[in-house]
């Protein structure tokens, strides 16, 4: 079924080829727009399907004339911004990536040439389709540019250069906006920047991508469980195992979120007991979101000793624990 998008590319062609009777000398200028309008929205302007029963020019002449104040006796001025073709081109030029700058610039010079930004009115459409035109004439390129950067983002990363990290994948999203690999490695930059949040909606968009990828999965559990939102941290951790149950990373994550969850709920009613100060009304659920606080508590869960007490509900010897003694000895310091 044909949508209105294609309708309005089909009127915008019949429009300019109507032009083209008229103006005789911008005849190849308008021959170029309509070329690129035709690529860009896949339509033929001599489909029936996409005809619409009035023309652009006289649903233009209409609206206008509808909404023209300079007739009535209370005006109402209403100023619109129009972006030039300089500021147009400025931010296309942003879009491309700097070994293909070059080539795009002499294409938008032939096109300067041939008079195809004649027409002040087309110039976005005509930037718009020149550079989707253009980006898939050198896909091939511009994806072997979008590796490229991945990886430059994955040696920052490693290296700790979160900020340059994220510029990396930024970048690699923008010239390959289909790879659920960019998505997930720039969901683990936030992470690292202590944007979960952020961290989240990227894993989300890696799995859009490829809802078979559990290292998505994975990285979301994690900034959940950073977030201290132990049950979606779980749930995103036993959906990474149902695409690979056999991995141990993926177990050991889910077992810590399990342990940290089991933990935020018993200590939410934690009594007062000799050696440990005054928690009456501390948050427990809340502490935990602090890095380290949440490191402490991972290496007391990692102790077989201490997940021996829990599971057996052993408080009276879990809460006089020398260790966990000292960790809330500390919290209680101001």
């Amino acid at each position: 079924m044909a949508s209105n998008k294609q309708k309005l590319a089909v009127s915008i062609l019949n429009f300019l080829k109507v032009s083209m009777k008229e103006d005789a000398e911008n005849d190849e200028s308008l021959q170029v727009a309509v070329e690129c309008i035709r690529d860009v929205f896949g339509v033929d302007e001599n489909d029936p399907t996409l005809q619409v029963s009035t023309p652009l020019s006289q649903i233009f002449d209409k609206f206008i004339g509808e909404n023209d104040t300079t007739t009535t006796t209370t005006t109402t001025t209403t100023t619109t911004t129009k972006i030039s073709k300089e500021e147009l081109l400025t931010q296309t030029y942003s879009e491309i990536p700097d070994e293909l700058l070059d080539s795009f610039k002499q294409f938008i010079t032939i096109l300067e040439q041939k008079g195809a930004f004649a027409n002040e009115d087309a110039c976005e459409t005509v930037i718009k389709a020149t550079k989707q035109k253009f980006m898939e004439s050198k896909a091939g390129e511009v994806k072997a540019i979008a590796e490229k950067l991945k990886n430059e983002g994955n040696t920052k990363l490693n290296e700790g250069k979160h900020q340059e990290a994220l510029s990396c994948y930024n970048k690699a999203i923008l010239y390959d906006n289909t790879n659920a690999i960019y998505f997930a490695n720039r969901a683990a930059t936030y992470s690292a920047l202590q944007n979960f949040e952020k961290s989240i909606e990227d894993c989300v968009e890696a799995i859009k991508r490829n809802p078979n990828y559990g290292k998505a999965y994975t990285r979301m559990g994690s900034a959940y469980t950073s977030l201290g939102k132990f049950p979606e941290a779980m749930e995103a951790y036993n959906k990474a195992l149902e695409l690979e149950p056999n991995n141990e990373t993926f177990k050991a994550s889910l077992a810590n979120a399990e342990r940290l969850a089991a933990a935020s709920k018993q200590t939410q009613a934690m009594p007062n007991i000799p050696g440990m100060p005054d928690l009456g009304g501390l948050d427990f659920g809340s502490l935990l979101n602090n890095p380290a606080i949440r490191g402490i508590a991972n290496n007391l869960m990692s102790d077989p000793k201490m997940k021996e007490m829990m599971d057996n509900g052993d408080m009276a010897s879990l809460l006089n624990n020398p260790d966990l003694l000292k960790m809330f000895g500390n919290l209680g310091k101001k």
